[in-house]
């Protein structure tokens, strides 16, 4: 039992204080670390590095805070350490390098959460493994498409046992999938902490292979006309999150001899928001996929500084710039006035048109990089003769360095605007194709027959849950009041 002297000085404020919480937080880390180089537990180096404190560290792993143990007083009944840490929610969409997105807790890690070299370090430390085992199991993961350790069939058996009793694959959990008739697959995956997302895998008739997938569980942004800002915000994910969703289509496919191709950031969520986890998640595609950075976009709602700095990669050519400079970027734009772009977009409140083009203007000096931008089309809002001259003169600085992409706008139970007219869409391009000479193409809608747009099953899904729980907590009417 600890003393009440201890009590005293673990919580007094003092030289001595002090001193005695760093040492406790110092030791508990030497343990953890201890412990998982015996084996019983898995702990990734840079997660006890990244704590700048002992309370972060404690924080981190979801142990007690020191802070609790100083609250403690001697004779004072105190509640046991809780069995189950919760998730930490993120009060704002603002990226946060620090904030520990969601801990919950598993007696399983994600092995598509380490790294390679984490991998092979916990194969031969652990496992008592050669070396080599590393790259034949990272090849059934991400390479021959293994849905389970059991079907690595050229590993011991023993290593398939060891890495079951250690590892699980993956944190989704498909909660619906609709196939539609053009062959379009969209799913809603659940999330550990039970959030939703939405990821699409498209086919083309040329052989590309699109995944389109999300960056955050639902977003901050509020674009009008988007069934996800809508609903609103929930959390950032992590990189195997995001990774992760590309992942399970890649594995699909290649158990049907075709590859994924592609991959689009257009899901749920803005990129450039969570740019840390979406970049590393890139990587991966990259590096673990093997889909080039040129087959690779993320799209933003126009976030001026980080477009800026995507151009500013290209400092870094021997870093992580190599990659970042040579992946597509695209551009919601929608609008070519403030006071309309606003009314739909209200990051234009903050990113005016001018602070974006300039932006835009910047990012193609640097880089040479040719830009895409997304033009949702309105009937009766922007779908006019005059818009889409408006839109050929914003965009002439950028001749032949960019690109438009028009699609219809997706209806959404929030939003009273209709998707323009065939003949609305053919004048619209014809106007900037050949009285602008600013390339413009219609982008092909895929599966309509499932609502595929952004947000609309998982709003669906959302729906059914809710009229569940009403219908559940409803007490059923009696006979007597039926019959009255």
């Amino acid at each position: 039992m600890i003393s009440a002297h201890f009590h005293r000085k673990l919580a007094g404020r003092g030289r001595a204080g002090g001193r005695l919480r760093r040492t406790l937080g110092r030791t508990f880390a030497l343990l953890v670390m201890l412990i998982g180089a015996l084996g019983s537990t898995v702990v990734r180096p840079r997660t006890v590095t990244a704590c700048r404190s002992s309370s972060a560290f404690f924080a981190s792993t979801g142990v007690l805070s020191i802070r609790r143990w100083q609250s403690a007083v001697p004779g004072r009944a105190y509640p046991p350490l809780p069995k189950k840490a919760k998730a930490v929610a993120v009060p704002a969409a603002a990226e946060t390098d620090n904030t520990v997105v969601s801990r919950l807790p598993s007696a399983l890690t994600d092995i598509y959460a380490l790294s390679e070299q984490e991998l092979c370090g916990f194969l031969q430390n652990t496992l008592h493994q050669p070396k080599y085992r590393a790259k034949q199991v990272h090849a059934w993961l991400y390479q021959r498409g293994a849905a389970s350790f059991e079907e690595m069939s050229d590993l011991p058996k023993s290593l398939r046992l060891g890495l079951a009793e250690h590892f699980k694959l993956g944190c989704l959990e498909v909660a619906f999938e609709q196939v539609s008739k053009d062959g379009t697959v969209k799913r809603a995956y659940r999330l550990a902490d039970g959030q939703l997302i939405e990821a699409v895998l498209m086919p083309y008739e040329d052989g590309r292979r699109t995944a389109c997938i999300s960056s955050q569980a639902g977003c901050a942004m509020g674009c009008v006309f988007c069934q996800t800002g809508q609903m609103g915000f929930a959390r950032q994910l992590t990189e195997s999150e995001i990774f992760e969703q590309a992942l399970l289509f890649s594995r699909d496919l290649t158990k049907g001899g075709e590859r994924l191709s592609n991959v689009v950031f257009m899901g749920e969520g803005e990129p450039l928001n969570n740019r840390r986890q979406v970049f590393g998640a890139v990587r991966r595609l990259n590096a673990d996929l093997g889909i080039g950075a040129r087959h690779i976009t993320v799209s933003t709602v126009g976030l001026a500084p980080r477009i800026r700095d995507l151009a500013d990669a290209v400092d870094d050519p021997e870093g992580e710039g190599a990659l970042l400079s040579q992946i597509k970027v695209a551009v919601s734009l929608h609008a070519t006035r403030d006071a309309e772009r606003t009314a739909i977009m209200p990051v234009n409140r903050r990113f005016p048109i001018s602070e974006l083009m300039a932006a835009c203007q910047y990012y193609v000096q640097r880089t040479n990089r040719r830009l895409s931008f997304e033009w949702a089309l309105i009937s009766g809002q922007n779908d006019s003769p005059q818009v889409a001259n408006e839109l050929g003169r914003l965009l002439s600085p950028l001749k032949g360095k960019c690109h438009v992409n028009v699609i219809n706008v997706n209806p959404t139970t929030g939003f009273e605007g209709q998707p323009g007219s065939k003949a609305a869409m053919d004048r619209f391009l014809n106007i900037l194709n050949e009285d602008w000479g600013i390339p413009a193409t219609m982008r092909v809608r895929r599966g309509l027959d499932i609502n595929a747009g952004c947000g609309q099953l998982k709003n669906e899904l959302l729906t059914r849950e809710l009229s569940a729980k009403v219908l559940a907590a409803t007490p059923p009417r009696s006979p007597e009041a039926s019959s009255a």
